[in-house]
């Protein structure tokens, strides 16, 4: 009897390998780098170059260490995008023609972009009885007043009221300078002015060209190290001090008015509670009464302007050059020196 032969037929089907998820997350890389191409290409379409200025000035000088405000959080602006506040290019309501915007900008102005060859205009700005209160010397309280209102009116017509204090001192008028919210001063960590606060400087620049009172700025920072030991608060400082009068010289105030560019560093905060805080970050200009200006000059050993006007330690002065001259023929004599000297008799 034959063995059965018993035939067993399987279903042998190649087992697919199952697919990873790399892909997606490729893919996810991808449509994120285009949204921001498109986001990026849709700014530069619907902006002009100030309203990109200002809004590449608000991601530069923004930092979640500060506590401000995110600058793309809705809450804190009535538009998707907030270009200094412009009308948004998606508020449909409010969209206003191109000639009467560009008809606009040339009309208002800020007083930096004055000059002097304009009409009605002699560099003192553009307010009409500027010309004719302020000149001279202003050293009474009353004068000082009467000039810190005329910069408060200034500062509200630029929109610096929250970023300028002016204060009445023994001294003369203290302009103080600061961050606020919406505008940074200069950017993180280095003494690049902000565009805003360039064009406060110029638009105060015309009131100290028509004075002749002299100008003393510092440049205050706040406690915040650096990590390198060569690049500290004080040059940081004195930089930014610097940069201010830049400034205020390019806006029309001559150099002769500077009496002093002094860096602070942080030795002067003004919430010594929290010494890293913004407000202790700030530009300082304080504008010397004539009595100021010569306890100044006595204090470097100057003559005071005024001939009649002698200054009380001069014997002093005298009695120290007198040592110096003393010092000098008291030093030891060199032999290259006495070579010198037999050669030249």
């Amino acid at each position: 009897m034959s063995e059965t032969i018993i035939i067993k037929r399987q279903n042998r089907r190649k087992q697919k390998k199952e697919a990873g998820g790399a892909w997606k997350v490729a893919f996810a890389d991808f449509t994120l780098a285009m949204m921001a191409l498109f986001m990026v290409l849709w700014i530069l379409a619907a902006s002009n170059i100030d309203e990109r200025t200002e809004f590449t000035e608000r991601l530069r000088t923004y930092s979640v260490f500060d506590g401000k405000n995110n600058p793309f959080d809705l809450s804190n602006s009535p538009h998707p995008i907030d270009f200094g506040e412009d009308f948004s290019v998606l508020d449909t309501n409010n969209r206003l023609d191109p000639d009467a915007i560009r008809k606009s900008q040339k009309t208002a102005r800020s007083l930096n972009q004055k000059t002097a060859n304009e009409e009605g205009d002699n560099g003192y700005g553009n307010l009409p009885e500027m010309n004719s209160l302020f000149k001279g010397k202003v050293n009474n309280p009353d004068q000082l007043a009467l000039l810190a209102s005329e910069l408060e009116a200034i500062a509200d017509s630029i929109s610096a009221v929250d970023n300028i204090e002016v204060e009445v001192v023994p001294q003369g008028l203290r302009i103080l300078l600061r961050d606020d919210d919406d505008n940074k001063m200069f950017t993180r960590g280095s003494a690049m002015m902000t565009p805003f606060f360039q064009d406060v400087l110029r638009s105060l620049a015309p009131i100290f060209a028509q004075i002749d009172n002299r100008v003393m700025i510092s440049g205050h920072t706040d406690s915040a190290q650096f990590h390198n030991a060569a690049f500290t608060n004080w040059e940081l400082s004195s930089q930014r001090a610097l940069q201010a009068r830049q400034m205020l010289e390019i806006g029309g105030m001559p150099k002769q008015r500077v009496a002093q560019v002094v860096a602070m560093s942080d030795t002067m905060l003004i919430d010594k509670a929290q010494p890293k805080s913004s407000i202790n970050r700030r530009i300082e200009l304080l504008l010397l009464t004539e009595q100021a200006e010569q306890a100044l000059s006595l204090l470097f050993n100057q003559a005071p302007a005024d001939a009649d006007t002698q200054a009380p330690d001069a014997a002093s002065g005298n009695v120290i050059n007198n040592a110096f001259e003393d010092a000098r023929a008291n030093r030891p004599v060199l032999r290259s020196q006495i070579l010198l000297d037999e050669t030249s008799n």
